[in-house]
């Protein structure tokens, strides 16, 4: 029985006479069936179904209560996943409710900067680029400044120091407001330069203690790499969907605002670390809409959808800007964009699973589709299932579709963004009209024909089988067709202490030492032309003695 449906179905024109020999087809099956109990509900809204005269025979498509499926649900649902062994990638949130929340969040806003900064001054010497200037418009003891709070944030996690000094960010307003003027300089002015004069051996200490420094604390900030260099927030409303009052900010000022009315926490939005190195193709950022079935929660059984839809925003990338035709690739919001688009993306901003493998296999990576991007949609989307079951009403004969929301990243990694509990299936555009149809008939071929034979034909739905249940052998054939699904969780605690802190501090010289020698071993004789100091020859001479 489907009582409720969102949109027509697409059904081809037929002529006045079969028209009337259907519906008195139906009249006639209505009066068979009208006092029979449903043994299918099919429904999109699980207020339509009255749960009070339901059999307990009757198969319905709406788990009675699940937590995961709004924004500030799934941010707490993996709330204690943060420091957990697992291939769950999710970018991580702030759900501000009181004031240790938004402590928390300020000392991630504040500790994303410092290391951003370390990456600009890495990246700048890197390419070549010179940031010293005897005139520059960035205080050189920004640099100090920066590498003391790193190396005190390093400390206090190595060692489980109680030491809040430096994180005491309302005492020392003043101290931060100017590193955050002069960081947001680093990041808008392209031609930003430290005071100092350029010196060979000056530039050389600053990338060996930068590059270090930003080595030592990626153990300690897993999310370093979608990260970027400009620290940019997104701001969802946690009950709004289709895009709507989502915005980008990278100023801690606007996102307080924006969090608070009258110095009251909203308690209606959460706050995102916006993925800043993004998947890009023809230049611009996409996102993956992945269905999945779950069929039951205890334990959890998860069909995924070997086919799906890719968005497109319709303009160019861009971390300087933040309009949503370049940020947000919700189909709502993008087809106002449709005129003014990228003209080498689809004029429906939208392609299909086929057209994105096609194209992965054009640019030479033909074989991160199965090596990497649809088994880590796998393994998170069992990852969320696992973290919810404790929060989850589940029913017998009990089914639901859901959209799970991907950006993948420039490196292949695919991240969950969120979880739609209606995904909508109705022919805004021919890719979904053309999926959506052979969608609905592979449901019911694995909540009717599958229930009653397991070698029953699934359609494009294949089962995820967590790591632990798959036999110590098992492996899944290269042509198999089969994704490589989900892994195990395993919860762990901080890295154990084993050094103290002078041997820490001679281990760290060491490498800054070996990273000198390195360095002095890979300038070239461009590097050398660049400087224009008056003891140059002197120093060229005695480079060993660096």
């Amino acid at each position: 029985m489907v009582n409720w449906i969102e949109s027509p179905p697409l059904v081809s024109s037929i002529n006045k006479n079969d028209a009337a020999i259907e519906r008195l087809k139906s009249v006639q099956s209505w009066t068979i069936l009208k006092n029979k109990k449903s043994d299918f509900i099919f429904v999109t809204r699980k207020q339509l179904i009255n749960w009070s005269t339901l059999s307990k025979l009757t198969s319905i498509s709406q788990m009675p209560r699940h937590v995961f499926c709004t924004k500030d649900g799934l941010a707490q649902c993996l709330e204690y996943y943060k420091n957990s062994v697992t291939n769950l990638m999710f970018p991580r949130c702030h759900y501000i409710r009181s004031e240790a929340d938004s402590e928390a969040f300020v000392e991630d806003y504040i500790t994303t900067a410092l290391v951003s900064t370390l990456k600009i001054i890495v990246q700048a010497i890197e390419n070549n680029k010179v940031i010293f200037t005897a005139n520059g418009n960035i205080p050189y003891t920004i640099i100090d400044f920066v590498k003391l709070c790193i190396f005190k944030f390093l400390n206090k996690q190595k060692t489980g120091s109680t030491e809040t000094d430096m994180w005491k960010f309302k005492n020392q307003k003043k101290l931060w407001n100017e590193f955050m003027i002069y960081y947001s300089k680093l990041i808008i002015d392209s031609n930003a330069k430290f005071d100092h004069e350029y010196i060979y051996e000056l530039e050389l200490d600053v990338y060996a203690k930068c590059k270090y420094l930003l080595g030592e604390v990626k153990t300690y900030c897993p999310q370093h790499y979608i990260d970027g260099i400009t620290n940019t927030w997104i701001i969802k409303p946690t009950s709004n969907c289709s895009g709507h009052g989502i915005m980008l900010s990278r100023d801690l000022h606007t996102i307080t605002r924006k969090i608070t009315v009258a110095d009251v926490f909203r308690k209606s939005c959460i706050l995102q670390k916006y993925i800043e190195r993004p998947l890009l193709i023809y230049t611009c950022k996409i996102d993956l809409r992945q269905w999945f079935l779950v069929t039951n929660m205890s334990p959890v059984v998860v069909w995924m959808y070997k086919e799906g839809y890719v968005r497109f925003c319709a303009n160019s990338f861009s971390m300087k800007k933040t309009d949503e035709s370049i940020h947000l690739s919700n189909v709502r919001l993008q087809m106002k964009y449709r005129k003014i688009r990228n003209p080498q993306v689809p004029e429906e901003c939208m392609w299909n699973y086929s057209e994105l493998q096609d194209h992965l296999r054009k640019i030479g990576q033909e074989y991160v589709w199965d090596e990497l991007i649809f088994p880590g949609m796998c393994e998170s989307v069992y990852a969320v299932l696992q973290a919810a079951t404790d929060t989850t009403i589940h029913r017998d004969k009990t089914f639901q579709l859901f959209g799970a929301d991907f950006l993948i990243t420039e490196n292949f990694i695919p991240y969950l963004i969120e979880i739609n509990s209606t995904p909508g299936l109705n022919p805004s555009t021919s890719v979904i009209a053309n999926l959506a149809p052979v969608l609905l008939s592979d449901i019911v071929k694995v909540t009717v024909d599958y229930e009653k034979n397991s070698k029953a034909d699934t359609g494009l739905f294949v089962m995820v089988v967590p790591e632990k249940c798959k036999p110590a052998a098992a492996k899944v054939p290269v042509d198999s067709g089969k994704p490589i699904d989900s892994s195990a969780v395993y919860a762990v605690g901080p890295p154990a202490l084993t050094t103290g802190y002078n041997q820490r501090m001679a281990s760290m010289q060491k490498n800054l030492a070996e990273m000198r020698v390195q360095m002095v071993a890979k300038k070239t004789e461009r590097d050398a032309r660049r400087y224009v100091g008056v003891n140059r020859d002197l120093l060229l001479r005695n480079r060993n003695l660096i």
